[in-house]
């Protein structure tokens, strides 16, 4: 049950009065870039030949993004969503969810979690009852990249209310939430700041971030009975405990049938979607390897040698930085 009150009206309300269209684009500071699908599956041979032309080069997946075109191994503007989704694909994402309870061990602490919006004047809309805790809905859901919100109250005309002892947390402490279908998400208390009402900084609180936080908001200070409210505002930032998932070892396959005709060393291409290209060494007399060139996945696997009574090695490069063993002429 929810409803407009009056600051002076109740003691230890969390409201930051703040501007409308403020608090409103927290909503979309902190939102996630749209997740990729990664069910689709890319076959061996829908690799392009290693002749491909007319195809905009592109930079690596990753400096792509930042413009940057000088990689070690440039893309083909028509490869670049497969290796967004095979890149994706090595980072596990957590799932955020819609809070709908709070478990504070360390203080004892159980309760329900109900959704709150905006009020008119554009203040952060509070929970009526002081035994429930509060989640600012037009923002981010707890497990999103950002910092989703919640807010209870420190006491109440009747004695604490369910965030009294929040100033008690301490860094390390953990805070679960969880769903109605009861998924729940833990959180690791980082860091307890107390502001202003007045000067609380809200963008850190409400705004983008690149961690998954969780904030929690309540009053502290000492009473003002003349004004019937706190000074200050107390807010605990916590982050998502995520797990590890177990990696399952992948070492690309080096390539295969390495020759060397005249002043060329050729090989042929590793048929594995993950290979975005390959280095080249050539063995040095004190026994060290030498990188001599790179060769990216679309282009001819063969180079022009300076020294063909060398040793040469060839190894295969993974979208996400593996290397292979490497295969020195004579490999099949």
């Amino acid at each position: 049950m929810k409803k407009t009150i009056l600051l002076s009206m109740l003691t230890g309300l969390i409201v930051f009065i703040i501007g409308y269209g403020a608090i409103v684009a927290a909503e979309n500071w902190g939102e996630p870039e749209a997740s990729i699908n990664s069910e689709e599956t890319v076959e061996a041979d829908a690799l392009p030949s290693p002749d491909a032309e007319g195809d905009e080069m592109l930079g690596s997946v990753e400096n792509q993004k930042a413009g940057d075109s000088k990689e070690e191994f440039p893309i083909l503007e028509r490869d670049r969503e497969r290796f967004e989704k095979l890149l994706a694909e090595q980072t596990p994402e957590t799932a955020s969810i819609t809070p709908a309870a709070i478990s504070i061990p360390a203080l004892n602490i159980e309760a329900p979690i109900i959704e709150m919006g905006i009020l008119d004047d554009g203040a952060m809309e509070v929970p009526e009852n002081v035994d429930e805790v509060g989640w600012f809905k037009p923002g981010i859901k707890p497990g999103d990249v950002g910092n989703a919100v919640l807010a209870g109250h420190v006491d109440s005309y009747d004695g604490p209310a369910i965030f009294f002892e929040l100033r008690s947390l301490e860094p390390g402490d953990e805070i679960i939430v969880t769903a109605e279908d009861g998924e729940a998400l833990t959180f690791s208390v980082k860091a307890l700041e107390s502001y202003p009402t007045d000067g609380a900084p809200i963008k850190e609180i409400f705004g983008p971030s690149s961690s998954k936080g969780l904030n929690l908001i309540t009053c502290t200070g000492s009473f003002n009975r003349e004004t019937g409210q706190y000074p200050d505002r107390l807010v605990v930032y916590t982050e998502l405990v995520e797990e590890e998932a177990e990696e399952i070892e992948y070492i690309p396959y080096p390539p295969s049938h390495v020759e060397i005709t005249g002043k060329q060393l050729s090989w042929h291409a590793v048929r594995d979607a993950e290979i975005v290209g390959y280095r080249t060494y050539k063995e040095l007399e004190d026994g060290t390897k030498e990188q001599v060139s790179s060769v990216s996945y679309y282009e001819r696997k063969s180079i022009t040698i300076d020294d063909p009574g060398a040793s040469y090695h060839i190894t295969s490069v993974s979208i996400d930085g593996k290397e292979s063993e490497a295969a020195a002429p004579g490999s099949e």
